[in-house]
């Protein structure tokens, strides 16, 4: 857009009301900021405390498994039933019966396609049990999976990131708020994107700078439409214009008297 069109935006433009105040602003939470908190801090202690109940629980799986290579025994069991819980990420289940001592036991697993396709109802299976609890078992080679090492470190990161994200981006607009130049823009691009979490807007717009010159921007708006050469209202860095947001804000607002 001509620099000079930006520019007559100026002419006669006045703030928005509360936007004409000195330096720095009020500025607190809106009602959506501090949900947004609450929520984050919800999902961020959530995220902890899984990490450490999955810890807890790898550590007695490991724990699980090598007393049970260590004093395990092995019989043979019979299949009683074959199936598979289909869709993209299938998984083979058997269910077999052995006798131990005379007594008939159960199980049923998870087990590799490999394994799965050779087996028929009422083929052998070698089973491996836990002799002071033959409940206790699986098939010998298909030994239950244990929850990695990693995961719950990936988890707890995950927990941690997540709650960062939120005050980031509320001290970007509380920034912006409280020390950011008002300026017209106008919008100059609608573009449509599409995912799998559904379909959202990013609005591109220009604003001219007081000192002459302009400055683009983006931002989302869901589902919202915004027709090129719509005007609203930014606030932008004075001392870098690239780092502006439209107004009014969505996580903070101006504390009114």
């Amino acid at each position: 857009m001509d620099s000079s069109n930006l520019s007559k935006l100026l002419e006669g433009w006045t703030p928005p009301e509360g936007l004409e105040r000195s330096w720095p602003r009020p500025v607190r939470l809106s009602v959506r900021g501090i949900l947004l908190f609450v929520l984050t801090g919800l999902i961020g202690a959530g995220g902890l405390v899984e990490a450490v109940i999955l810890a807890h629980e790898g550590r007695r799986q490991e724990a699980e498994a090598r007393l049970m290579a260590a004093q395990a025994q092995d019989t043979e069991g019979a299949v009683t039933r074959l199936w598979g819980t289909g869709g993209k990420s299938e998984e083979y289940r058997v269910a077999y019966r052995f006798t131990v001592n005379d007594r008939e036991f159960q199980g049923r697993a998870a087990i590799a396609s490999r394994h799965w396709k050779s087996l028929e109802v009422g083929s052998p299976l070698p089973v491996r049990y836990w002799p002071s609890d033959p409940a206790h078992n699986y098939p010998r080679e298909d030994p239950p999976d244990t929850i990695p090492v990693w995961l719950p470190f990936v988890v707890g990161f995950f927990a941690v990131a997540a709650s960062l994200v939120l005050p980031f981006k509320v001290h970007r607009e509380r920034h912006l708020l409280a020390d950011g130049r008002p300026a017209p823009a106008l919008v100059t691009r609608l573009r449509k994107v599409r995912s799998r979490h559904g379909a959202r807007n990013i609005v591109y717009y220009e604003f001219p700078l007081i000192g002459g010159g302009a400055c683009q921007g983006h931002y989302n708006v869901g589902r919202k439409s915004m027709p090129e050469g719509s005007a609203i209202c930014v606030l932008y860095d004075p001392d870098n214009p690239r780092r502006s947001a439209p107004y009014p804000m969505c996580l903070v607002k101006l504390v009114t008297s």
